[in-house]
């Protein structure tokens, strides 16, 4: 999605950080398909279909795909009980292949396999790209997916190298990324990415640690093959050169969106009816330091933006944690904390301690 205008508006997405919610605002999925051939346009629906259907399940099961292949599977059933060695090899056939069909797109072509098992991961990106012939990308908008991976959701960095963008548009046009607390984002890593509600935070924090993230914290890889997009550290999207140098022109915390329709046009002062929002003080400046000075295109696209893509919990997202897993969090994103200006430690949690960076380098055993 990193085109919300095209040519105008440059979004990088930031997983997890309401960059979904963005796209749909904007009607993304339907620019993406306008001008396309007829079949660009039904394996670009389909992917967005896809990608929609994940934002509500980690393993949809009550889809209008496995009800066609469970329609088939009976259909399968009933020409075996005909003696007749046609119709059994096609009876077998089609209640392997619609069995086969189901599986996949239930359990392998999904967000938690994909992102988590990397030979799976590695087969998904050459599936897409050379056996689809990349029908699922749209390099005009930049999404969709390919070898690279998920399209909409290169960094800032991939976009240049891989000529999506050139450096003279990069710094030219307006560009925006939503971030958000490290911590609560691990949560929502958790919620979308998790192998069923069965899975404890603690062991998937465990595991992202000496599996997801391995290769990023070894070597910095951040390549798909590797490292999957949702386990690479939010400033990696908006920075380059290790953080210090920034390419997106604008960065906004995902804690400061609500704030955004009281602050006027202007950007310098509050609108009358400031004065309510759940009983946070508007006007206190540590509510809207990366919402102050946005360019007009942008503020425009945030406005009226619906959160849609927020899987609910049983507890607060604080609530997940305990000594370990903060401390393994901080580990892995340190940088973001420091980058875009977020305290390690958890105030809603006063029985937690904060982060000892010397105490991090213990090893952790799923």
């Amino acid at each position: 999605m990193p085109w919300l205008e095209k040519d105008k508006l440059l979004f990088v997405h930031v997983p997890r950080c309401s960059g979904t919610s963005l796209m749909k605002h904007n009607k993304v999925p339907e620019k993406a398909i306008e001008d396309k051939t007829s079949l660009k346009k039904f394996w670009l629906k389909t992917f967005f279909r896809r990608y929609a259907l994940l934002e509500q399940s980690n393993f949809p099961v009550w889809t209008e795909s496995n009800a066609a292949c469970l329609f088939i599977f009976v259909i399968g059933s009933f020409l075996l009980q005909i003696q007749d060695i046609d119709y059994r090899a096609l009876a077998i056939s089609m209640m392997c292949g619609s069995l086969i069909f189901s599986v996949f797109l239930t359990f392998v072509f999904v967000a938690p396999t994909i992102c988590r098992i990397r030979p799976i991961r590695r087969w998904y990106l050459v599936f897409v790209h050379y056996i689809l012939c990349r029908w699922m990308e749209c390099l005009e908008y930049i999404t969709g997916c390919n070898k690279h991976g998920y399209l909409n959701h290169l960094t800032a960095k991939k976009m240049l190298d891989y000529g999506y963008v050139s450096t003279e548009v990069m710094s030219t046009v307006p560009s925006l990324a939503i971030v958000r607390n490290p911590y609560a984002r691990m949560v929502s890593l958790y919620m979308y990415n998790r192998f069923g509600p069965a899975e404890p935070f603690k062991h998937f924090v465990r595991t992202w640690y000496n599996c997801t993230f391995k290769a990023y914290r070894e070597t910095g890889e951040m390549e798909d093959w590797y490292t999957p997009c949702h386990a690479i550290p939010q400033f990696e999207y908006t920075h380059d050169n290790g953080g210090k140098n920034q390419l997106v022109k604008s960065i906004v915390k995902q804690e400061q969106l609500k704030y955004l329709k009281y602050v006027k046009n202007d950007n310098t002062s509050f609108s009358d009816d400031s004065s309510s929002d759940g009983g946070d003080n508007i006007q206190d400046p540590k509510n809207f330091t990366t919402i102050r000075d946005l360019p007009d295109r942008v503020r425009d696209a945030l406005l009226g933006m619906p959160h849609e893509n927020m899987r609910k919990k049983s507890a607060p997202w604080y609530d997940y944690y305990d000594q370990e897993t903060l401390n393994m969090v901080y580990e892995m994103y340190h940088k973001d904390f420091e980058v875009f200006n977020y305290s390690p430690k958890l105030d809603q949690r006063p029985d937690l301690q904060l982060p000892d960076a010397l105490s991090l380098q213990t090893a952790h055993s799923p």
